[in-house]
């Protein structure tokens, strides 16, 4: 009995046109859509090459101390602070100033003037160079001027000193688009929940056929249940690791190296899925395409609160409610994934697993007990 339920839910699924869209086809065109319009979102926060005009006149060509030190910061490579444009004349900068070629340049008289057309970040960043070379230049000239043996000491008191050091809690690339694509997995092991609304409402005597001749045969209903939970979960997971295959090798999404935790990680959380639409289904006596919306919204709020539209709401949400962050099914399953690509020990992950588990099974027994006190006087 159980392979012959077993087999037929997985093939039920998988010809049921509602679920392999919602739990299938939506999720893998919500990655491809999140893949092109998050493609740059990492680089948008970067800082690029700051484009310095220099005028080279004779008080520049004069100061070597300047030019050693705006050479020292400067070159062709990406981590280079600028680029240096030399420049003829005031009228060429400026031409390359309203082009936008050039972020400002520097006219050398008695000291260097720095000349924009706007203000912004890197307009900032050159102002703030100048000056803290003006600063240090100064303080050199009067140190010297106090005392002339200190200038044998001026490397040792112009090397700066670092007070705090870089610590990486792992070796994972630190990225912004990779938290859209686990709310996305969390949302779709959510909608698991349509395989658990199935299976529990085709045993509902006054919701079809199957579940009238479910509900007077001589089987028992908690192992029909279970069999066909177990097929529902099935197809899911392997719906998932469909899913997970594509945004890993498809779209270039890396979920690090704990490749067998990820995976284990969306087991459980199909199962917490199923069981979550078991739940609703087993608790309503509303009809079925009612459950269905009840499913969608209550998911669809516990993804957004875990950062599938607004990607840093689940911190805002951890800080300001912790306990709605912790009882919230997606944000949990979210934050498993977090751990397995950032951490390096399995603390929080375990415990992010034990809650989800433990949600999984408490909808189980609640869903259980629904179904033992479901009854019908005629059928």
């Amino acid at each position: 009995m159980f392979w012959n339920i077993y087999k037929k839910r997985i093939l039920i699924s998988l010809r049921d046109k509602d679920i392999l869209i919602w739990a299938w086809l939506f999720p893998l065109m919500l990655a491809t859509l999140f893949h092109f319009a998050f493609a740059n979102l990492d680089a948008s926060g970067t800082l690029k090459t700051i484009q310095l005009g220099v005028i080279d006149n004779a008080a520049y060509q004069q100061d070597l101390n300047f030019q050693n030190v705006l050479e020292s910061v400067s070159g062709e490579s990406e981590d280079s602070l600028f680029k240096l444009w030399s420049l003829k004349n005031q009228e060429e900068a400026d031409d390359l100033l309203e082009n936008g070629e050039i972020d400002g340049y520097v006219i050398y008289e008695d000291m260097p003037l720095l000349m924009i057309s706007t203000n912004g970040l890197r307009q900032t960043i050159i102002k703030g160079f100048l000056d803290r070379y003006l600063q240090t230049k100064d303080s050199v000239l009067r140190l010297i001027e106090e005392n002339p043996e200190a200038y044998l000491i001026l490397p040792e008191l112009l090397t700066p000193l670092n007070y705090t050091e870089r610590i990486l809690l792992s070796n994972s690339t630190q990225t912004k688009t990779v938290g859209y694509f686990y709310a996305l997995l969390a949302m779709a092991c959510l909608y698991g929940g349509f395989q658990g609304l199935t299976v529990i409402s085709q045993m509902q005597a006054n919701l079809s056929a199957v579940g009238a001749r479910v509900t007077v045969s001589s089987a028992g209903r908690f192992r029909l249940v279970a069999y066909d939970l177990l097929g529902g979960l099935t197809t899911h997971f392997l719906q998932i690791l469909t899913l997970v295959a594509y945004i890993n090798f498809a779209l270039g999404i890396s979920f690090g190296s704990q490749l067998w935790f990820v995976l284990f990680t969306c087991l459980i959380s199909s199962l917490l899925g199923i069981s979550f639409g078991a739940m609703i289904s087993a608790t309503s006596k509303l009809k079925e395409q009612v459950k269905i919306a009840i499913l969608i919204v209550i998911s669809n709020i516990c993804c957004f609160l875990a950062g599938l539209m607004i990607g840093d709401i689940n911190y805002v949400v951890m800080q300001k409610a912790p306990v709605v962050a912790w009882l919230n099914p997606a944000a949990r399953i979210s934050d498993a994934f977090y751990c397995l690509y950032y951490y390096d020990n399995y603390e929080r992950f375990f415990l992010n697993i034990g809650i989800i588990f433990s949600m999984a099974i408490a909808m189980l027994v609640i869903t259980a007990f629904f179904v033992r006190r479901q009854e019908y006087e005629s059928l």
